[in-house]
């Protein structure tokens, strides 16, 4: 078995930069936790499986990262530097949070989420059509059940490796969903998304949709192109695009962030989508995403700050 420890300090990773919160939050399969690491598995260009598990050597304002690269047959330097990379862009190492902090450091509202989640990075999609999945999966259901539809969908149709006695699976492929009959997704415990799983899946791996290049689009046309496709919405296309690029100037609205909006900015009042967007696109310009999150991200806690009891639970922890 292939083994290679790699640090990465402050030259790749821009501060203020909190693992520990990547670590105890929004840990979507493929990705797992073990202990004190992140444990990210892989498919390479070339389709080979490969593990990296992630730990802290270092601290908020002086982050330090060691990836153990862990692979069943010998890697290439150009391997192990594109798994770095590619584990570098999911925890969104590069984004520099300090801009969006200058920009709400007056706003009483994000000064208590700020507060608690200092650092806190977004997490990314390893691919357009990994995001796009979990994303239709993520449809008016709570994290748990989220969870718990990503890591039977891997389970039972990704590609694995066995690595130090464990099984590691990626996330599958187009291929391997459209050619899974739809009770097969549907035993996955997805619901009525089985059919817009597979409904994607299929226009994917037929060649009939390319979303490497939908997402190159302008921002308009990539989300109307994408709502074209089984199951998708203005808010999973948005989504997606959140995680499949990491666009911050986006505002995807569910029922939690129109809440949060409402409560925090409106007094109560239940306003339109269009008017949030155009509050949200004029208070965080180019951070509306960044401002979403911290909105949703433990809201119950923080808000009693603000004397204000959240009843919303957004299940970020697992």
């Amino acid at each position: 078995m292939f083994t290679e420890k790699l640090t990465l300090d402050e030259r790749e990773i821009v501060p203020p930069y909190d693992f520990t919160y990547q670590l105890d939050h929004y840990v979507l399969y493929p990705e797992t936790r073990v202990g004190d690491a992140l444990v990210e598995v892989i498919r390479l260009g070339s389709g080979g499986i490969v593990k990296v598990e992630v730990r802290s050597l270092g601290t908020v304002e002086h982050p330090a990262l060691e990836l153990t690269v862990q692979s069943a047959w010998q890697l290439s330097k150009a391997e192990v530097r594109e798994a770095t990379n590619r584990v570098a862009w999911f925890l969104g190492l590069h984004e520099d949070l300090r801009p969006f902090y200058e920009l709400v450091k007056d706003d009483p509202v994000m000064q208590p989420a700020i507060a608690m989640h200092y650092g806190a990075k977004d997490k990314a999609g390893y691919s357009v059509f990994e995001a796009l999945v979990g994303c239709v999966c993520a449809q008016n259901v709570i994290f748990k059940r989220l969870y718990a539809m990503l890591r039977n969908l891997c389970q039972r149709f990704g590609d694995s490796v066995v690595l130090d006695g464990v099984a590691c699976h990626v996330f599958p492929t187009p291929e391997q969903l459209a050619a899974a009959p739809v009770e097969d997704i549907r035993a996955c415990k997805v619901g009525y998304r089985d059919k817009y799983i597979k409904g994607i899946a299929e226009a994917v791996a037929s060649g009939q949709v390319n979303l490497e290049h939908i997402v190159a689009l302008p921002l308009e046309e990539a989300r109307r192109e994408l709502i074209k496709l089984p199951g998708v919405g203005p808010y999973t296309a948005d989504l997606a695009l959140i995680l499949a690029l990491r666009r911050r100037d986006i505002l995807h609205l569910d029922l939690f962030v129109r809440q949060a909006l409402w409560t925090f900015y409106f007094d109560g009042r239940q306003v339109p989508d269009g008017e949030l967007r155009a509050f949200a696109a004029q208070r965080w310009p180019g951070y509306q995403a960044w401002a979403a999150g911290l909105l949703t991200t433990n809201t119950e806690v923080w808000a009693r700050k603000l004397g204000v009891d959240f009843r919303l639970r957004s299940g970020a922890r697992g």
